[in-house]
C-alpha cells in the first residue's frame, strides 16, 4: 500500500499569489488551454480581426465611390477595381453585408466558444476537489470552493474573450494607422501621438491601481462569502443566541470593502475609456484641419472625408475599447491566476489510485496490518487486522476520537491507509454517515443519489426497511415531496432513516453505518436494526448506545488505535 503519511499542509493564500505574481500573466493564461483550445482561440482572433479589415475596405470603396461620383479619375486604375458608379456602390453595398454577417458569425462563435471554456474550467475545478486528497479536502472552505467554481472560472473565461477583443481591436488600429500614413503622414503622426499619449496614462496611472482593486475586491469576496456560508449553516443558533447583528456587521464591512474595490476596478478603466473616446473625436477634428490644408481642392477633401469618416467610425470605438477592455483585462487577470493555481493545487494533491484487493471468499472484508495518520500529525490507527463474514453484523464501540470514523474511512475509500493490506469490493459498500447529506430535490432522487432510476415498488421497499414508508406515503406528493436544504424540512431521524433507504436500495454487500442511528427513537431504532439483521447484508455499525450490542455477532472495542475483540474488560471500558 502507497505510503501516504508526508501529505503537506495546505499552502497560504499569499504564498499561491506570490508564486503566480512571478510567471508571465499570458504564459499563465495560454498554459490553462489545451492545444485544441487555443487553436480555436488564434482562429477567433483571426476572424475579428477580418472583420475589422472589412471596415478598412469598405473605407476605401466609399473613397472611389465619392471619386466617382465627382467624375474624377481613379489614382492607381487596376483592372479589378470598380469603373463606374454604379459598380462601386454595388461593391460597397457587398462589402457592408459581408461586414455585417461575419461580424454576426464571429462574434456568436466567439461567446459559444467563451460559455464552452467556462463550463470546461468549471468541470476542471469540480473534478479537482472532488479527487484532492481527502485530509486536504476538508481543510478548505466549502464556500470559497463553491466560488471558484462559480464565479472565479466565470471570471477566468471572460479574461479570453477580452483578449480575443483587444488582441483584435489593437491589429487592427495598426492596420488603419498604417492606411491614415499612406494616404496622411500629418494625419498619422497626429493619431501616433495621441495613442503614445494614452498608453502612457494608461500604463503609469491606471494599471497598477486596476490590479490592485482587482486582488482587494477577490479577497473581499471570498471573506463575504465564507461569512455568508458562516451565518446560514448556523442559523438555529443565531436564532436562539439573538446574535444576528454580529453576523449582520461582519458581511456589512465586508461587502462594503468588496463594493469599494469593484467600484475602483469597474471606474478606472471607464475613466481611461472616456479620455480615449473624447481624445479620438478630437483626434478627427485635427485630421479634417490636416487634410484640408493638404488639400485645397474641396472634391478631393470630399472623397478623403468620407474615407477618414468610416475609419473613424471604427477607429473611435476602437480607441475607447482598448482603454475599456486593457483594464478589465488585468481585473480577470487575477481570476486566471486563481483558476491556474486551483487547477495546479488539485492536481498536486490528487489522491492517487491505489490497488485494494478482493476479500477471499465468505468475506466482506479483511484487514492486514493497516495503519493510519494525518499529514504531520501521530498515527491514528495502528497495526489494525480485522475480518468480517458475508452477512456478518459487528458494532465498533470506543471512546470519541479514537479513530472510528476514520477506520470507516479506509474501508470507504475515502482515505487511504499509510501502510497495511485491506481488501475490500468497494463497488459493493454503502456508507451512512451520522449526519446524512441531501439534495435539496425530491425525496425520489435523494433515494436514486444518481443511480438509474428504480421502479416505485423498489423505492418503496427501501423506505420500508428504513421504517420511512408510512411517512412518505403520508405525504400529499409522496416521492415527489421536496426534503429542503440539506433536508431541513425533516426530522434528524428521518434524514437518517432516509440515509439509510439510500443504502438499502443499492443492495449493497456492506453496510457501513457511522453512529446512524442517533437520532431514532429507541422503537424505529431496533426495527431498522431487525431490518438490517435479517436482511443478508454485512453490517459495521459504530455506535456509542450499548443495548445495540445485541444485535451484533461481535463487538470490537477502539482504543488508542487498536481494536480488539470485546472481552469483560474492554466492555467496561466502552460503557465508560
Amino acid at each position: 500500500m502507497t505510503n501516504h503519511s508526508s501529505i503537506p499542509l495546505p499552502r497560504k493564500a499569499d504564498e499561491a499569489e506570490n508564486t503566480s505574481a512571478g510567471r508571465s500573466s499570458l504564459r499563465i493564461a495560454f498554459a490553462l488551454l489545451n492545444t485544441r483550445q487555443r487553436l480555436a482561440l488564434a482562429l477567433l482572433i483571426v476572424a475579428r480581426i477580418v472583420v475589422g479589415l472589412c471596415d478598412l475596405a469598405v473605407a476605401a470603396a466609399m473613397y472611389l465611390l465619392f471619386l466617382l461620383l465627382q467624375g474624377r479619375p481613379i489614382p492607381h486604375s487596376l483592372w479589378w477595381l470598380p469603373g463606374t458608379t454604379l459598380s462601386a456602390a454595388t461593391v460597397t453595398s457587398i462589402l457592408v453585408a459581408l461586414r455585417v454577417g461575419m461580424d454576426i458569425s464571429s462574434g456568436r462563435a466567439v461567446v459559444q466558444w467563451i460559455f464552452g471554456l467556462y463550463t470546461n474550467l468549471l468541470l476542471r475545478l469540480t473534478r479537482g476537489y472532488s479527487e484532492m486528497q481527502w485530509s486536504r479536502f476538508v481543510a478548505c472552505n466549502r464556500g470559497i470552493l463553491s466560488n471558484h467554481v462559480l464565479h472565479t472560472a466565470r471570471d477566468a473565461a471572460e479574461f479570453y474573450q477580452r483578449l480575443i477583443d483587444l488582441t483584435a481591436a489593437a491589429v487592427i488600429v495598426t492596420t488603419m494607422t498604417a492606411a491614415l500614413v499612406y494616404q496622411s503622414p500629418l494625419a498619422a503622426c497626429a493619431f501616433a501621438v495621441a495613442l503614445a499619449a494614452f498608453f502612457i496614462a494608461h500604463r503609469f496611472f491606471i494599471r497598477s491601481r486596476v490590479q490592485q482593486a482587482a486582488s482587494s475586491r477577490e479577497t473581499s469576496l471570498r471573506m463575504l462569502q465564507r461569512s455568508l456560508a458562516d451565518m446560514f449553516s448556523s442559523g438555529k443558533e443565531v436564532r436562539t443566541y439573538r446574535n444576528a447583528t454580529f453576523f449582520y456587521e461582519r458581511i456589512r464591512k465586508q461587502a462594503e470593502s468588496m463594493a469599494g474595490s469593484s467600484i475602483r476596478a469597474v471606474f478606472l478603466p471607464q475613466v481611461g475609456g472616456s479620455l480615449a473616446d473624447q481624445g479620438a473625436v478630437l483626434l478627427f477634428l485635427c485630421i479634417i484641419i490636416a487634410v484640408q490644408l493638404r488639400h485645397g481642392d474641396a472634391r478631393q477633401v470630399l472623397s478623403l472625408l468620407a474615407f477618414y469618416f468610416v475609419l473613424s467610425r471604427r477607429l473611435i470605438p476602437l480607441i475607447s475599447q482598448i482603454s475599456l477592455i486593457s483594464g478589465q483585462l488585468e481585473s480577470s487577470m487575477e481570476s486566471v491566476r486563481l483558476v491556474s493555481d486551483e487547477v495546479g493545487e488539485c492536481e498536486k494533491y490528487r489522491e492517487l489510485p491505489t490497488t485494494v484487493r478482493l476479500p477471499a471468499s465468505g468475506f466482506v472484508l479483511q484487514l492486514h496490518k493497516v495503519s493510519f495518520a494525518f499529514s504531520h500529525g501521530s498515527s491514528i490507527l495502528r497495526d489494525i487486522s480485522f475480518e468480517q463474514l458475508e452477512g456478518e453484523m459487528i458494532v465498533l464501540c470506543g471512546p470519541s476520537g479514537m479513530g472510528k470514523s476514520s477506520l470507516l474511512n479506509l474501508i470507504a475509500g475515502v482515505s487511504e491507509p499509510v501502510m497495511g493490506e485491506l481488501c475490500v469490493n468497494r463497488a459493493r459498500i454503502s456508507y451512512v454517515p451520522q449526519e446524512v447529506p441531501l439534495l435539496d430535490d425530491t425525496i425520489r432522487n435523494n433515494l436514486l443519489f444518481g443511480i438509474e432510476n428504480r421502479s416505485d415498488g423498489e423505492l418503496m421497499h427501501a423506505l420500508s426497511a428504513a421504517n420511512l414508508d408510512e411517512f412518505v406515503m403520508a405525504q400529499p406528493l409522496g416521492l415527489e415531496t421536496g426534503v429542503g436544504d440539506n433536508g431541513a424540512l425533516f426530522s434528524g431521524g428521518q434524514r437518517q432513516r432516509l440515509g439509510l433507504a439510500r443504502a438499502f436500495l443499492r443492495g449493497s454487500d456492506l453496510l457501513l453505518l457511522d453512529e446512524a442511528t442517533s437520532a431514532l427513537d429507541m422503537e424505529s431504532e431496533r426495527q431498522v436494526l431487525e431490518n438490517l439483521k435479517t436482511s443478508g447484508r454485512a453490517v459495521l455499525l459504530v455506535t456509542h448506545r450499548i443495548p445495540l450490542r445485541a444485535f451484533a455477532q461481535r463487538v470490537f472495542l477502539l482504543l488508542d488505535g487498536t481494536l480488539v475483540e470485546e472481552t469483560e474488560e474492554s466492555t467496561a471500558a466502552c460503557k465508560n
